[in-house]
C-alpha cells in the first residue's frame, strides 16, 4: 500500500510534467499555488478515504477470521483502534510524500523510484540500536506506522524505541513537509 500511495502521489504531477500538460493547467488557472493546493486536497481527501476502507475493511475481515478461532480483538481493545486510525493515515502521507517528490522530480519514473527509494528503502538503512540512526529511522512514516500499530511491546528489545506521540508527529510533518514542497515548487518553476 505505501508503493501504490506514493506512486500515486507522483504521477499524479509528474506525469503533467512528462506530457506536457502542465502548461494548459497553468493556462487555465495561472494561480499556480491554487492548483498546487487543489492537488494536495484532492489527493489526500481520495487517500484517506481509501486508507479508511482498505483499513476498516481489513480489521473487519481479519476479525471474522479469528473471532472464529477465538482470537479475535475488539475496536475497543487497548491500540485496536489506533492501529487502524494509522492504517488508515499512512496511505495519504505517502500519497503526499510521492506528490512532493514529483514536483521536485518533475519526471514519471524517477519520482516513483525516488519516492519507493525514500519511503520503503531508507528506512532500512538506520537500525534502532544506536541514538542517532534511530532518530532518523522514527523520523521516516513507515517505522513511525508500524510503532502506532505496535500493540504489544517486546520486552527484553535493547534498541531505541519511538513514542507514540512522536510518531504521529511524524505523520503530521511529513504530510506538511511534501505539501510545502508541492507549494513551492509548482509556484517557483517553470512547466
Amino acid at each position: 500500500m505505501v508503493l501504490a500511495a506514493g506512486s500515486v502521489g507522483a504521477v499524479m504531477i509528474a506525469s503533467e510534467y512528462a506530457g506536457g500538460q502542465i502548461r494548459t493547467t497553468f493556462a487555465a488557472v495561472p494561480a499556480r499555488r491554487a492548483v498546487a493546493a487543489a492537488k494536495v486536497v484532492v489527493l489526500a481527501a481520495v487517500m484517506t478515504a481509501v486508507g479508511a476502507l482498505a483499513s476498516g475493511d481489513a480489521f473487519w475481515l481479519s476479525q471474522a477470521i479469528l473471532a472464529d478461532r477465538h482470537a479475535g480483538a475488539s475496536i475497543a481493545d487497548p491500540g485496536a483502534l489506533r492501529a487502524v486510525v494509522a492504517s488508515a493515515l499512512l496511505v495519504p502521507v505517502c500519497a503526499l510524500a510521492g506528490l512532493g517528490i514529483g514536483a521536485l522530480v518533475r519526471h514519471t519514473a524517477p519520482a516513483i523510484v525516488t519516492t519507493t527509494a525514500v519511503l520503503l528503502l531508507l528506512p532500512l538503512a538506520f537500525d534502532t540500536r544506536h541514538r542517532w540512526t534511530a532518530a532518523v529511522n522514527h523520523a521516516m512514516p513507515v517505522p513511525g506506522w508500524e510503532r502506532l500499530v505496535q500493540i504489544i511491546p517486546f520486552p527484553h528489545y535493547d534498541g531505541w524505541v519511538a513514542t507514540i506521540p512522536t510518531s504521529w508527529t511524524v505523520f503530521t510533518a511529513w504530510s506538511l513537509t511534501a505539501t510545502l514542497a508541492t507549494l513551492i515548487a509548482l509556484h517557483h518553476r517553470d512547466p
